[in-house]
């Protein structure tokens, strides 16, 4: 079923309300705007599968209000992206989300399983893959392109069920909860302008003024992206932004050497971004960007971390987690640097939560030598060590 009137918008809402749990996917378009582009939302009941398509309903906001419903929990698979787009389009973070990707990694099926894998794995379905590469924004559909968009929303119940059965007898459901806040925490979507520049390619080759420059830059960048609707690098690509940043040029003639800034955007952006440069330039010593140096790594404390990390990777096999997904080599590090420090401040994220009582207490213990590794009959164990 395919909704494209306001009235069949409203009756499929008071279903799905009325059935408390729906599952939900998008199909979009983001590499030619910075916004990315809702061309088709999918749902589904125990008995219903349902497309609704958000260009013929530009008004949504009977289903935005189901986004945000605390009591109407929607399942999705890998949603972040998803997500992103109700909460650019509401302006609120959405609420209660199930996502089955990572219910899926919490009981052993893989740190980034797929959809598709994990419907035949569990549901012993194999799903088409035709329509992949589809152009989800011309309209009429075919019959096969929406077919398969339900596709994806069609398992998402019963895979679900799967999952909270696996996660309940593992003691687990607790832990699923505590990894799915970040659905409902404004600032998982909220950028910071200011630190923009720190994800412009290139920026480490900068003195601290020029990476001033290009703080200044990158944030005009944005919103003029905004603006105009364009990806970022469409306005002006990452590398002749960090150029521009490091020759400073004082006159719009001076961008005419830039090989891929394009003449048109000189000619419409180039007074704006001699402005950014000039701003940045005049900026006080005080307010130029500082970089939290990286600490170098104490040759001492790296087969600490090593010898943490065979620990962990124990403790994921034995509780058939990804270990990746338990607490990478970066988490690791950032426990050995806590431990060997005052051990004050934010707790490290291994120290946190489930991973705490699952891993982190014994590598704490592991650390402070309180236990040990020993190799026994080709097995790896722990052993307590002995006080006196």
């Amino acid at each position: 079923m395919l909704i494209t009137k306001p009235e069949e918008l409203e009756a499929l809402v008071q279903r799905l309300r009325f059935n408390r749990v729906f599952a939900l996917d998008t199909e979009f378009e983001r590499e030619r705007t910075f916004w990315p582009k809702l061309q088709l939302i999918q749902v589904g009941i125990d008995d219903e599968v349902a497309a609704i398509d958000p260009l013929e309903l530009p008004d949504l906001k009977p289903f935005y209000t189901l986004i945000t419903d605390p009591d109407v929990l929607k399942v999705t698979h890998a949603g972040k992206q998803d997500a992103e787009i109700f909460f650019n389009r509401i302006g609120t973070p959405p609420r209660n989300f199930y996502d089955t990707q990572i219910a899926a990694a919490l009981v052993g099926l893989g740190e980034q399983a797929g959809y598709a894998q994990l419907v035949q794995r569990i549901l012993r379905i194999r799903i088409k893959k035709t329509e992949r590469t589809t152009d989800w924004g011309r309209r009429p559909l075919s019959e096969a392109q929406l077919e398969y968009a339900l596709g994806d929303v069609r398992h998402l119940l019963p895979l679900k069920a799967h999952l909270d059965k696996e996660l309940g007898a593992l003691g687990r459901t607790d832990w699923l909860i505590e990894e799915l806040e970040f659905y409902s925490d404004p600032n998982f979507y909220d950028q910071d302008p200011d630190r923009l520049w720190m994800r412009v390619s290139g920026w480490r080759g900068l003195d601290q003024r020029s990476q001033g420059v290009l703080q200044d830059l990158a944030k005009w960048r944005n919103a003029e992206a905004q603006r105009r609707d364009k990806p970022r690098n469409r306005i002006v690509p990452d590398d002749v932004l960090v150029e521009i940043a490091s020759r400073q040029p004082g006159m719009v003639s001076d961008l005419v050497p830039l090989r891929r800034l394009h003449p048109r955007e000189i000619e419409r952006s180039g007074k704006a971004i001699i402005a950014e440069v000039e701003k940045g330039l005049n900026r006080p010593e005080s307010e130029l960007p500082v970089v939290p140096r990286v600490k170098r790594e104490n040759p001492e404390l790296s087969p600490v971390a090593d010898l943490l990390g065979v620990l962990l990777r124990k403790k994921a096999r034995e509780s058939r987690i990804a270990s990746s997904y338990l607490g990478n080599q970066k988490a690791i590090s950032k426990l050995v640097e806590w431990l060997s420090g005052p051990r004050d401040g934010d707790l490290p994220p291994l120290l946190c939560g489930w991973r705490k009582a699952l891993v982190g207490d014994d590598l704490v213990a592991l650390f402070d030598g309180e236990t040990s590794l020993q190799v026994a009959e080709g097995k790896l164990t722990e052993r307590r060590s002995v006080q006196n």
